[in-house]
């Protein structure tokens, strides 16, 4: 063992401030120097001086309570420094990927007639039992979770699988979402049926393809 080994292995066993830390570090560092320049071996100096756990114990032992109440404050305030940036990290990461919304007529990449006229058709398609023709909006990833007979299904699901005619479209509430470099389009619409309502999220990337869709 090197003589700065020994004395970092003592250094974490002491139970006082860094300050005090660097105090004792410094004056046993100094000690075995000039123990070994005098001629003694390196091996007999620190087997003299005992293991780390003895020779730092030698000093705790003899610490005062305020040191160590001063030992522990600061202990404390470093471990909720730690947690605290690990907090801020945790949280700048999360509100990166985070979607950040703005109106649609901010967009410079949304029309927000086009978005309102495609969901229309989408939401239409869909009423109609026209399947395939929804797929057909979407993009690669969608098309991996949804299909025809899927959406078929999903209807079948809903509190009445017999909507009736299509009435009418509530008002459309059309956002723009940015998620790490991707832009988003989302469009909420309550619509109306002759047997029931059912309110509709539909989802849009940059290309204008179907990225989400959601019936309740």
């Amino acid at each position: 063992m090197t003589a700065e080994k020994y004395v970092k292995e003592v250094s974490k066993l002491l139970k006082c401030r860094t300050a005090k830390k660097k105090e004792i570090k410094d004056k046993l560092l100094s000690e075995i120097n000039d123990a070994v320049a005098s001629g003694e071996a390196l091996d007999d100096v620190l087997a003299r001086l005992g293991i780390p756990w003895d020779y730092a114990n030698h000093y705790n032992d003899n610490f005062d309570k305020n040191e160590q109440k001063a030992a522990k404050r600061e202990k404390t305030i470093k471990i909720w420094g730690i947690i605290i940036a690990v907090l801020v990290v945790a949280g700048a990461l999360l509100y990166r990927n985070m979607p950040k919304w703005s109106d649609i007529s901010e967009s410079t990449v949304f029309r927000e007639e086009q978005v309102k006229a495609a969901a229309e058709e989408i939401i239409t398609l869909y009423s109609n039992d026209e399947y395939e023709a929804v797929v057909a909006y979407m993009t690669d990833d969608m098309k991996e979770v949804l299909n025809a007979p899927t959406l078929s299904l999903s209807k079948s699901q809903l509190v009445t699988e017999d909507f009736g005619e299509l009435q009418s479209f509530g008002q459309m509430y059309i956002s723009e979402a940015k998620q790490g470099k991707d832009l988003f389009a989302m469009v909420q619409v309550s619509v109306s049926y002759t047997n029931t309502s059912v309110v509709y999220t539909l989802t849009f990337d940059a290309d204008m393809k179907l990225a989400g869709f959601y019936v309740k």
